[in-house]
């Protein structure tokens, strides 16, 4: 199946940064960013209003620009065509709660029929959401839910059952025992959170023998989660696994760990899947990754948001989508392509 992905880079900011490089003045740079993002949200609304004449307008809005987002949108766009319909894929130009919110708002003035949503931060986007269904705009959330019930219905992993079949399968790896280190991208984001404490639960509550000695937070910065892997396994010689909870945190982690020549020598959980990191699972630097479904998620929020448009009443529920940890022995195994591979393998 062709898929057609409609993307759009809302401008990004110029100027200054917030911590400062010479040659522009703060007036000119919040001028700048000020022109900038009124051009952005023209833009954004354009886009949004393109499709309108073709039938329902259905918008999604990606949480960030990962690989997995990619793929997330290949279902969105997907379940689109097979309804004879189009979509629209709007992908951040910075992953900021605070430009969400605002990207939001900016789609919600654009009036598309409805709205498919991966939150950022469950509260404050709980506000847009309510906006757009108190204007008749129905909301479907994927990936991550809000503080709320202004939404329609919900299609995610479970991620702290999720975090548990990771941490099932690290103590399998290291026999019961050892020192492990939790790497993440925020803890105001919900889903990662959810991953970190159901690790952290079943380690405490299975394996006595396993110690967590903690967590680190990068955002989106896969610089700074190998810059964190370098000092904890230089502070902890004795590290024996490494939980990355993420696509960053695992490509971040990895870079560490053949940085040091330890790569070898750490068992390393990783979470999702790009070439990147099944590069590394075949190099041996991850042992195994805990990969979701991204794909479903997608196609099942777009058919969802029609069903809304069609008046079908549905459930205000988070659907699990499910998870499934691939390890490097059974990577290559059919079945695990697709689940590694899911834009690769629509037609199987």
């Amino acid at each position: 199946m062709k898929r057609k992905i409609a993307v759009l880079l809302t401008a990004a900011l110029i100027g200054a940064s917030l911590f400062g490089c010479g040659g522009t003045s703060e007036g000119t740079a919040k001028d700048a960013q000020e022109e900038t993002e009124a051009a952005g949200s023209e833009e954004t609304s354009a886009e949004a209003e393109e499709t309108s004449s073709e039938g329902p307008n259905i918008v999604f809005i990606a949480k960030g620009v990962a690989d997995y987002w990619s793929v997330v949108a290949g279902g969105f766009e997907s379940a689109a065509e097979e309804n004879g319909l189009k979509g629209t894929v709007i992908y951040p130009s910075e992953e900021t709660t605070s430009k969400q919110v605002d990207t939001m708002y900016d789609i919600i003035n654009s009036k598309p029929d409805a709205i498919v949503l991966a939150p950022i931060d469950a509260d404050p986007l709980s506000v847009p959401c309510k906006a757009a269904m108190d204007a008749g705009i129905p909301v479907v959330l994927v990936d991550t839910g809000i503080s709320t019930e202004d939404y329609v219905t919900a299609f995610a992993t479970d991620n702290k059952a999720a975090g548990a079949a990771t941490a099932e399968k690290m103590a399998e790896e290291l026999g019961g025992k050892g020192k492990v280190y939790i790497f993440a991208g925020s803890p105001a984001s919900t889903s990662g959170s959810a991953r970190v404490e159901g690790f952290t639960e079943y380690m405490e509550e299975n394996c006595p023998d396993i110690e967590v000695l903690g967590c680190l937070y990068s955002d989106s910065n896969m610089a700074l989660a190998t810059s964190q892997t370098v000092d904890v396994l230089t502070a902890n010689p004795d590290l024996a696994g490494i939980f990355a909870a993420d696509e960053t945190r695992s490509s971040g982690c990895s870079a560490a760990l053949i940085q040091l020549g330890k790569e070898n020598d750490i068992i390393v959980a990783g979470f999702d899947a790009n070439s990147d990191t099944v590069a590394l699972m075949e190099q041996g630097v991850i042992n195994f990754m805990t990969v979701q479904q991204p794909y479903m998620m997608g196609y099942m929020g777009y058919n969802a948001a029609l069903a809304a448009l069609n008046g079908e009443q549905q459930e205000r529920t988070t659907l699990d989508t499910g998870c499934t940890v691939v390890t490097q022995e059974n990577m290559n195994e059919p079945e695990m392509q697709k689940i590694l591979f899911p834009l690769d393998h629509m037609n199987d």
